[in-house]
């Protein structure tokens, strides 16, 4: 009898373990798409903006055609005036930035910023907000990347949305754009500009025999980026439904 009985649960446990998975996906992306559109885009402009964002995880721009292994010499020549005791030599690496972490949320900014969507002045400063804060609290793992506390940035972003919005509806876009370009300006692009991260990244001693790639906004499919934005929207809205008692009018501005 107990075998009879174990049969069934032990095919009822195998179908929940290959469920999960699937159900994960779909709140996943259905979470994704609705927080694109709560910063103003239509239910296929969200999906697109979604699928893009996850295929274009997966491609990389290089911008150094050749391996690097050395600060240049102006910089290096920068770095001794500052009296920055580092080293201007790491392990070879490549500089590329990726479609979906970088290129795709710089383009839905600028289009939220030209669909007055955000106020420009607005968005610096949210920006500027976050890249100071990201910077600061970056740090740089050897033969891995820049990485945050992950509920930094959308929780920063979130709160710097709310606090510069001057209405609760124009929040969602600034938590957006504060966000991904907060985080990326100061977490990528100054922490890389940074005398001796690139050395932290890319030791020499490092026991590789392949050049690192460090891509700018890269990180797959859960990149950081992509994460900050959809969260800080998430954020952002459900505390204008807290203190509205409604989410409506959230969604369309």
């Amino acid at each position: 009898m107990f075998e009879l009985l174990f049969l069934p649960l032990t095919i009822v446990v195998m179908l929940l373990l290959l469920v999960a998975p699937l159900i994960f996906i779909y709140l996943f992306l259905r979470l994704s798409e609705t927080a694109f559109q709560m910063v103003g885009f239509s239910h296929w402009h969200a999906s697109l903006a979604v699928f893009g964002s996850i295929l274009g995880s997966m491609v990389d721009f290089q911008l150094t055609s050749t391996p690097i292994s050395s600060y240049p010499d102006w910089y290096a020549s920068l770095m001794s005036l500052g009296s920055q005791d580092v080293s201007a030599d790491f392990h070879p690496l490549y500089l590329a930035v990726n479609l979906g972490g970088c290129i795709i949320p710089l383009a839905i900014s600028a289009h939220l910023i030209a669909r007055r969507q955000a106020n420009l002045k607005k968005a610096l400063l949210g920006m500027a907000v976050v890249a100071v804060i990201t910077y600061l609290a970056a740090q740089a793992i050897p033969g891995e990347g820049i990485v945050l506390p992950i509920w930094l940035s959308p929780l920063l972003a979130a709160l710097t949305g709310l606090l510069l919005a001057g209405g609760l509806r124009r929040a969602p876009p600034l938590a957006y754009i504060s966000g991904t370009m907060g985080t990326l300006i100061g977490a990528d692009l100054l922490s890389l500009l940074t005398p001796g991260i690139l050395p932290a990244l890319s030791p020499l001693e490092l026991h590789r025999t392949s050049p690192v790639v460090l891509s700018i906004g890269g990180a797959g499919v859960f990149d950081g980026i992509f994460l900050t934005g959809i969260i800080a929207v998430l954020l952002a809205a459900g505390i204008v439904c807290l203190f509205r008692g409604t989410c409506n009018g959230v969604r369309r501005f």
